[in-house]
């Protein structure tokens, strides 16, 4: 990692720490504008995750659970699932925050998804030949 790369981690994570800057922030961003940036930049995220509050984090979702429904449909999560994976304290920290109907509403989004994303039709019927 580049000293440049660590030094704007740094800045980032103590900026986006600021109780009521990512609430305020959320109200106003556009879901795919941040979700493109989220998936073309994992490896950032994932530094980023490193050196947030996940309390302030957790406050901002709290406060806008429309937005992180519309940011989970459009997440790359194979991309951004390392990110998560590498730091998770940071996550277990989060859900320890997040309103609980808020945490079952997001892994409701994200179990759908994945189902989705992997649903065979046809792989659970069994045909068997010669029974009408």
């Amino acid at each position: 990692m580049g000293a440049l790369e660590k030094s704007m981690g740094a800045i980032a994570g103590k900026l986006v720490s600021r109780e009521g800057l990512v609430s305020g922030m959320l109200d106003s961003m556009d879901v795919g504008v941040v979700a493109k940036a989220i998936n073309e930049n994992d490896k950032f995220i994932g530094r980023l995750l490193a050196k947030l509050d996940p309390g302030i984090v957790a406050e901002a979702i709290n406060s806008n659970p429309d937005f992180l429904a519309s940011l989970l449909k459009k997440l790359d999560t194979g991309r951004v699932g390392e990110a998560v994976n590498r730091n998770q304290r940071f996550v277990a920290k989060l859900i320890d925050d997040l309103d609980p109907n808020i945490f079952t509403r997001a892994v409701n989004l994200l179990f759908n998804k994945v189902r989705q994303a992997t649903y065979r039709p046809g792989l659970g019927e069994v045909v068997e030949e010669g029974v009408s």
